[in-house]
């Protein structure tokens, strides 16, 4: 599988059991997530809230795709 497909497939069916992600987008983007995670936690958030946090977070980042440093 090529390496752009297989990170749409990451993307797409995120599962517990997928490859690590930092093998498909580089070493340290897995921890970035934990690092979002327990920020989450550390909020004391709902489940709801806190994906209502990341889904803001990634409209947010989709408005700013044009000043992000995208590979």
């Amino acid at each position: 599988m090529k390496k752009e497909t297989a990170r749409q497939h990451y993307l797409e069916n995120f599962k517990r059991e997928n490859d690590k992600v930092s093998d498909l987008f580089g070493s340290d983007i897995d921890k970035v997530g934990t690092e979002i995670v327990d920020l989450l936690k550390e909020k004391d958030l709902t489940h709801e809230q806190a994906y209502a946090s990341l889904q803001y977070a990634y409209n947010l980042i989709k408005y700013e795709s044009n000043f992000l440093k995208l590979r």
